[in-house]
């Protein structure tokens, strides 16, 4: 029953820590698009389902939602998937002229295959542009994901603006849905003029930021969490009193006969003044494996005992006492740089071949953070901020990894693309992000081993 409960706890926790932290990162991702007028269809908390729980925003389109697959959310922002050289203007025009048109149809008259055609359309429906058409009788969406016979026009103002658009007007004459909808300018025009409102007809530095907002938004996540911890709820803190604060148990303190309160006089003729001090000369004996009087007072009564460290014995086993303390805003930001440096260094060598297996044995899995998230949960709640803030600010730093399908290796294709100036293929890029998600697979499996080797 207590492993039942521990495991509970851990799922819980575990869920409830990474759904606030992805949530922010990906909130990142949605401010950012809002910012740059690019369309954002979905936002929602945990991984894609047809299970859901959601409601649709009336003032821009976007659905928002949560579904059963808790580990992880997403962004949905239009026009991020890569384009092939399809007639994707000739395919518009043929929905938009007849406002609802078969897939087989489509591709006689565009004289592709239906492939092709599919292509097409379903990009054109990435970018809210276009609708699927499934028949009637199946109902709004059909309980399958396969593809649908046909596809419709989407609702549009009389500016051509869709519910997407920051510009939409609701109280202009609507064109619904499935109706016709006769272009006021070429096909052409009109492509262009729906490619400017996704991702990928947006300038360098706006997909740049959209996708850079993320680890943002993870970074002042963690840093907003530390300072919680540290300043607001407080934390215990060693203090430097020459005095035992806790004993370690079956330690040699123990078992010498040491307690939490027992405040320390001397080690041998060494006046002890803090628990530096102490600390000090303890290291010292236990190098040298000497034996040692130690003086201390219990109860206001003065007694020493005779310690003589094993050979196998590293320390007395007791630790400093504490105290709750409140830190300054500006020494707890102080301790979340430091903390930022040393998250950003152990991200970096994940990438350096000779570094890479042993940055590995030192991570975790969502099974380790869930586990942990349990202990700090269990220990208070800034015990839980901080762990957190630390895991909000391993994932800003991680996911700027130059590595697909992470945010930096979106960024290192964009930049990529700066350089050659042309876009890469939907080819190459399928090709780089599967390398990407293969590599994460290898890392997840091997991090899962050593959560199973360390917690079970």
């Amino acid at each position: 029953m207590p492993q039942f409960v521990s495991t509970i706890s851990a799922i819980f926790w575990g869920v409830l820590v990474l759904s606030i932290l992805v949530t922010a990162h990906e909130a990142g991702h949605y401010f950012a698009a809002r910012l740059c007028k690019a369309r954002v269809t979905e936002f929602f908390i945990g991984m894609p389902s047809r299970h859901k729980w959601s409601w649709r925003s009336k003032k821009h389109g976007t659905e928002f939602g949560i579904t059963p697959i808790l580990l992880g959310g997403y962004t949905r922002i239009c026009g991020m998937s890569p384009l092939n050289q399809l007639e994707y203007a000739r395919g518009l025009e043929l929905v938009q002229t007849q406002g609802s048109i078969e897939v087989e149809q489509a591709a006689q008259q565009l004289d592709c295959s239906v492939e092709d055609a599919y292509d097409i359309f379903e990009t054109l429906v990435d970018w809210a542009t276009i609708e699927p058409d499934y028949e009637s009788h199946e109902g709004d969406k059909p309980k399958g994901r396969s593809l649908p016979n046909s596809y419709k026009t989407t609702l549009r103002d009389s500016a051509f603006n869709t519910k997407f658009d920051d510009s939409f007007d609701e109280n202009t004459e609507l064109m619904q849905a499935g109706t016709a909808q006769p272009l006021t300018m070429t096909a052409q025009d009109f492509l262009d003029q729906e490619r400017s409102k996704i991702y990928v007809g947006k300038k360098f530095w706006a997909r740049f930021f959209m996708i850079f907002a993320g680890p943002v938004a993870s970074f002042i996540t963690g840093v907003l969490f530390m300072v919680l911890s540290l300043s607001v709820v407080g934390q215990e803190v060693p203090t430097n009193d020459p005095m035992i604060g806790a004993v370690v148990e079956h330690s040699l303190a123990q078992q010498a006969g040491l307690q939490s309160g027992d405040r320390l006089l001397a080690v041998d003729d060494h006046k002890v003044d803090s628990f530096t001090d102490l600390a000090g000369l303890l290291k010292d004996k236990f190098d040298k494996h000497e034996a040692f009087e130690l003086s201390y007072q219990r109860d206001g009564s003065a007694q020493s005992l005779q310690i003589t460290p094993a050979q196998n014995d590293t320390a007395l086993g007791i630790y400093a006492p504490t105290k709750w303390a409140h830190l300054s805003v500006g020494e707890a930001l102080n301790i979340t740089w430091k903390f930022s440096v040393q998250i950003a260094q152990f991200a970096a060598k994940l990438i350096v071949p000779t570094q890479t297996m042993n940055v590995v044995s030192q991570s975790s899995s969502i099974v380790g953070i869930s586990v942990m998230a349990s202990q700090a949960a269990s220990s208070g709640l800034g015990t839980l901020l901080l762990f957190a803030a630390q895991i909000s600010l391993s994932l800003a730093f991680m996911n700027l990894l130059p590595i697909p399908p992470l945010d930096g290796g979106k960024i290192l294709i964009e930049f990529i693309q700066v350089i050659i100036r042309k876009p890469l293929s939907e080819r190459t890029q399928s090709y780089i992000s599967f390398v990407g998600i293969a590599l994460f697979a290898c890392l997840f499996l091997l991090s899962l081993k050593n959560d199973i080797l360390r917690f079970i």
